[in-house]
């Protein structure tokens, strides 16, 4: 049984590790939207997109296992939170899930802050963008469609580029 449990701890510390280099990531992709750099931007995304898979398969490992401890532990099924197992294991092996999952925590907390930041800098990128492109177009909106039984007479909006027809 101590090896599952040792097995358990390697993959929630591999895991653990994934959502810290996340975390750093973010740190990164902040100072990046900060210099508007589109290119890093790009590459960091990347990267946290394969840490994203790799956590995912790590998840799916960790619910496997937690599935079989709790079985060879008796318990119910769903009975599978680390909270739960945690009150099942020896002392020492209770202390090391307790330390991951309180790392755990302050990591994913901390995604979140930084998370919620990075989308209003984006959000605020992308304003700035969409108003840069409708100042250099200079267009208006024009409604779709006339009133019932009027000819559409909007006029088509001006162009950027010169083009021959």
């Amino acid at each position: 049984m101590t090896a599952v449990w040792d097995k358990l701890i390697l993959l929630l510390t591999q895991n653990l590790q994934i959502y810290q280099a996340l975390l750093r990531l973010s740190q990164k992709k902040r100072e990046v939207l900060v210099a508007v750099n589109p290119q890093d931007l790009e590459q960091l995304t990347k990267q946290e997109e394969m840490l994203i898979i790799e956590a995912g398969k790590l998840e799916k490992l960790r619910q496997t296992l937690t599935g079989e401890l709790a079985a060879a532990l008796g318990l119910p099924p769903g009975q599978t939170a680390l909270a739960v197992l945690i009150e099942q294991a020896e002392v020492e092996t209770a202390a090391k899930l307790r330390a991951i999952s309180e790392t755990f925590t302050e990591v994913t907390a901390e995604l979140v802050e930084l998370n919620a930041v990075n989308e209003k800098l984006i959000k605020q990128s992308l304003d700035y963008i969409n108003y840069n492109i409708n100042i250099l177009s200079q267009s208006t909106a024009e409604p779709t469609y006339a009133p019932k039984g009027q000819p559409d007479t909007g006029r088509a909006g001006k162009s950027m580029f010169d083009a021959k027809a």
